[in-house]
């Protein structure tokens, strides 16, 4: 599983440096996919870990109209934003989750 993981976060980083268009966000669905299927083992396995308290959010933002920002929360109180916005709820989406993944590695430590 750990193998998986590794290799999801792999193609994630390979795909945030497409360039923004159709063949990233298609990449971005794919990897999202293959990791729903990854969950879906961990809990058929058992492997599942105990549910994290953070939720991931994506708005439009309040500065550039028709752009995208993401909102970390942790228990429904704010922990972390973007610094920057995305032309695409979809990239606003990858680029959270990649922030994401990284507060929850420093919190399982």
């Amino acid at each position: 599983m750990q193998d998986l993981e590794a290799m999801a976060a792999k193609l994630l980083e390979t795909a945030r440096k497409l360039p923004s268009g159709q063949d990233r966000h298609n990449a971005l669905q794919e990897i999202k996919r293959f990791r729903a299927r990854i969950t879906a083992l961990q809990r058929l396995s058992g492997l599942a870990q105990s549910p994290q308290p953070y939720d991931l959010v994506t708005r439009p933002c309040t500065i550039h109209a028709g752009r995208f920002r993401w909102d970390i929360r942790e228990n429904g109180r704010p922990v972390q934003s973007s610094m920057e916005s995305f032309a695409t709820d979809q990239e606003a989406h990858a680029d959270g989750r990649h922030e994401l993944e990284k507060l929850i590695q420093v919190s399982r430590l």
